[in-house]
Order: structure tokens, then C-alpha cells, then sequence
């Protein structure tokens, strides 16, 4: 799970808008990319890695997704992709799009005909588990209406805004024509699970070389630390409240919204 890819000289711009630690520089996701090629690793977008058959328990394969549909993820992190022959699945929030710091439509365009999948960020990236269930529905099947008609590609896939879980929403998303939610709770995915709610292992800047290899390579040692972490922030938030721990985390990374 990535989120801005950026330039060095771009660090600034992106101070006050996200948390740095889901982000990461360019050339530190070249090496990563460049790795996965030298080991042979093949891409799925969210589609493949759920409903295609794999032609053997050993392929060695990686879902990339992307959340929030950041520019840097077009002008940064696209051509690496499309250099190696990599695909990846980006979640965009609708009302986000063409906004200053976010993807357009025509980016978004030519990165479905190069083999990159749209899916849904919803549409105004709050956190839906603080929704009533109209609204929910109204962020699920706008967002997907929204993309598939500017796109003219099947939306059926979700990313949680915020990573917050409530087991309400597959209820809603399924009945919108949803197959899966992406979820920020830490963990592999196996060939054998394939439920709705899919774990992720957030990168950025923070995670070394060495650390996204052992990732890469399905180390279960390698994400002991994260899954600790993401237990202890989901105590917190429902232990203080998730209004309560958004403004706390808004002030802890200077975050304007």
C-alpha cells in the first residue's frame, strides 16, 4: 500500500497535507520497483489476484495499490511502472480529482489504457464507519458511477478512506456491486483467502531496502513490528473516539484536512 511518490525537491509541498510516513521518494521506489524485476516478481491488479487463476502455488506475485490518487503517482511513480511492464491498482476519491496535489481525469485515462486499474476511494475520503448508511451507499455508488462512466472500466473494488473498518460497509458495498474492500490492517494474502477484507503492508519512507525484501519476499517475521503498531492505533481509536483520534493525528502531522 503506497500513497505519494514524490521528488526530492517536492518534500515541502507535501508538508501539511498527509502524514510523510506514507510517502515515498521516487528514487527509493525505483529501487524497490527494480528489485522486484531482477527477482522476476509478476504484478496483479486487484481483478487478477482474486478472480484469475495462478499457474502454480509458486508464482511469485504482488499486488501494488496506491490510495488517495496523488499527482506524484502519475508523474513519479507511472513511468517506473510502465518501464518495468508493471501494473498497479489506484484508489481515487472523486472529489479529489483535478484538485491541486491530485491526478486528473486525462492522467487517469492513460494510465487504464497502459494497464493500470481505477477503483474506488469514495468520493470524499472521510472515514465512512463515521456515516449513516444512505450516505455510505451515496459514497459507494457515486464514486464507482463516477469513475466507470469517465473511464468506461468496471469499478469493484473499495479502498477504506483512513483504514477505518466497520463490518457494516461489505454489506453496502456488496449490494453496490463491490467485490472486495482494501483495508490499511497489516498482512499477506494467500491464494487460499480470498475474503472481501484484504490486508495491506503500508510503504513509505520509513521501510529500508533490506526491510521491503523480506516484504517482497513473504516474510512473515518482516511485518511483526507493523502489525503490533496498527493493533495499538486501532485501541486508540476506538478507545478515544475516531473524531477524537483524527484531530489528534491532525495535530501530531500539522495535517490541514
Amino acid at each position: 500500500m503506497y500513497h505519494e511518490i514524490y521528488r526530492p525537491e517536492e518534500r515541502d509541498r507535501l508538508r501539511g497535507l498527509t502524514n510523510p510516513a506514507y510517502n515515498t521518494e521516487v528514487n527509493v521506489f525505483r529501487r524497490q520497483m527494480a528489485y522486484l524485476h531482477a527477482k522476476g516478481m509478476k504484478t496483479l491488479v486487484i481483478d487478477e489476484l482474486l478472480f484469475k487463476e495462478t499457474s502454480t502455488q509458486e508464482e511469485r506475485a504482488i499486488c501494488l495499490t496506491f490510495d488517495d490518487g496523488w499527482r506524484g503517482n502519475y508523474l513519479n511513480a507511472y513511468p517506473i511502472l510502465k518501464g518495468y511492464g508493471f501494473k498497479a491498482t489506484f484508489f481515487v476519491a472523486t472529489d479529489l480529482i483535478g484538485k491541486p496535489s491530485y491526478m486528473n481525469w486525462e492522467h487517469l485515462k492513460e494510465m487504464v489504457t497502459n494497464g493500470m486499474s481505477i477503483q474506488s476511494h469514495t468520493v470524499t475520503h472521510r472515514p465512512l464507519a463515521h456515516m449513516g448508511g444512505e450516505r455510505v451507499l451515496f459514497e459507494l455508488s457515486e464514486s464507482k458511477r463516477v469513475i466507470e462512466e469517465r473511464l468506461e472500466r468496471e469499478v469493484r473494488h473499495l479502498s477504506l478512506p483512513h483504514g477505518i473498518k466497520d463490518e457494516r460497509i461489505w454489506d453496502l458495498a456488496q449490494g453496490t456491486g463491490y467485490k472486495s474492500i482494501c483495508t490499511s490492517d497489516v498482512g499477506f494474502q494467500t491464494l487460499d483467502n480470498n475474503e472481501p477484507w484484504l490486508k495491506r503492508i503500508a510503504i513509505g519512507d520509513k521501510i529500508s531496502l533490506d526491510h521491503f525484501h523480506m516484504i517482497a519476499e513473504g516474510k512473515n517475521h518482516s511485518i511483526f513490528g507493523m502489525t503490533v503498531s496498527k493493533n495499538l492505533k486501532n485501541v486508540v481509536k476506538w478507545s478515544i473516539g475516531i473524531n477524537n483520534y483524527q484531530n489528534l493525528y491532525r495535530r501530531i502531522y500539522g495535517k490541514k484536512t
